[in-house]
């Protein structure tokens, strides 16, 4: 099974631990041995930053287990990812002994399938989704289920500057959190502003786009669309305006939606409507 990606772990490995608990407590002068210095059982290593969000970084996890006792060594490590968005994608260890598994992309486990001690380093590939601090944490635990050992390492992710500067959206449309409210099936000018001619390149695949929300009974404010007899995008000098006629559907009537105006630099901007 490959480690590039995070898949169901071994069903062995319960049942070894098992076993190999019950011979750790069968060693009663070794059950007393004090746990080894957290340094020593688990160590982090990650770039301070800043990353971009979306751009792939590694963690490092080293579990050297160089500790003369029984109990101060780990042969599982719980990994938790808070803070700024951000999932574990991938993984590579040294030792082909040792499995990681991410069942929600931030926090998962890293553990060997035969429940030894072998000494191990293992790269975490973490994607960040969101611009803040990615701060990560592991906790080697023992054959007796305990925490012998903790890192920290945080990493702060940069949110990508927009390339336009974005102002809007203009009359008839009103901005969030209002709901406009307009008779379904009209065409509606959709108007902003990009600080100057961008071209007409300037919208991402596929936008706009709009889903259906629920109508939860926020007042509305009404949408005077006027004489509408342009489609598509368009851009005005004069006013430094675009404009984006958007023909809504005859089927929405009773219904809500959230139109999502998306720019090739990545931003999306959402207005809320009501169809009557």
């Amino acid at each position: 099974m490959s480690r590039s990606t995070l898949t169901a772990a071994p069903a062995r490995r319960r049942g070894l631990m098992a076993l190999l608990t019950t011979a750790a407590t069968a060693f009663g002068t070794l059950a007393l041995a004090a746990p080894a210095q957290a340094d020593s059982v688990v160590q982090l290593a990650a770039p301070a930053g800043p990353v971009q969000m979306n751009a792939p970084y590694t963690v490092t996890l080293d579990v050297p287990n160089s500790s003369p006792d029984f109990l101060g060594k780990s042969s599982t490590v719980n990994v938790a990812l808070s803070g700024a968005a951000a999932t574990v994608t991938s993984f590579q260890a040294s030792d082909s002994g040792w499995w990681c598994e991410f069942p929600n992309g931030a926090t998962g486990s890293c553990w060997h399938l035969a429940g030894f001690t072998d000494p191990v380093s293992i790269t975490l590939t973490v994607v960040p989704t969101a611009g803040g601090t990615v701060t990560v944490d592991a906790e080697a635990i023992n054959f007796n289920q305990q925490a012998i050992g903790h890192d920290q390492v945080n990493t702060q992710v940069e949110n990508p500057t927009p390339a336009f500067p974005f102002t809007g959206f203009y009359a008839p449309v009103h901005n969030a959190p209002a709901v406009n409210s307009v008779n379904a099936g009209r065409s509606i000018p959709v108007k902003f502003s990009l600080g100057g001619d961008k071209g007409l390149g300037i919208l991402a695949d596929g936008s706009p786009s709009s889903q259906q929300t629920t109508c939860d009974g926020t007042a509305t404010d009404p949408v005077n669309t006027g004489a509408v007899s342009t489609s598509g995008l368009t851009y005005d000098t004069a006013t430094d305006t675009y404009t984006y006629v958007w023909k809504t559907d005859k089927a929405w009537a009773g219904t809500c939606r959230a139109l999502h105006l998306g720019l090739s630099d990545g931003t999306d901007h959402v207005a809320y409507f009501q169809f009557r």
